[in-house]
């Protein structure tokens, strides 16, 4: 969980740089600006989920085994890595859509 909050924080704050940036020099394009900063937020979570889906799956009086365990720690870290670096490519690919659709009029749809 931590791992896709921490990428889903960089994704939002990257693309919050990106529209407040945007904001001065088109006013028009916030509002379609914002899709970016939407997608960083249901990155973390869906890491959220995860995390209460397998700690929900953990019950003591069962017993836990090593392959459990390592099932979990595989699931969650791989959630939580793919979840960092999809924030992280939000971040980058939402500012720069930023910067590129102050230059050009034909980036955006009317």
């Amino acid at each position: 969980m931590i791992f896709g909050c921490a990428g889903a924080a960089y994704g939002t704050a990257k693309a919050g740089i990106g529209i407040a940036g945007v904001g001065t020099f088109r006013p028009d394009l916030i509002m379609k600006s914002l899709i970016p900063v939407v997608m960083a937020g249901i990155i973390a979570v869906y890491s959220l989920v995860i995390a209460v889906l397998l700690a929900d799956a953990i019950d003591p009086s069962k017993g836990y085994s090593l392959f459990n365990g390592f099932l979990h720690l595989g699931a969650g870290l791989s959630v939580g890595l793919t979840g960092l670096a999809a924030g992280y490519a939000i971040g980058i690919v939402g500012d720069a859509r930023f910067w590129d659709c102050t230059d050009q009029k034909k980036l955006t749809v009317d």
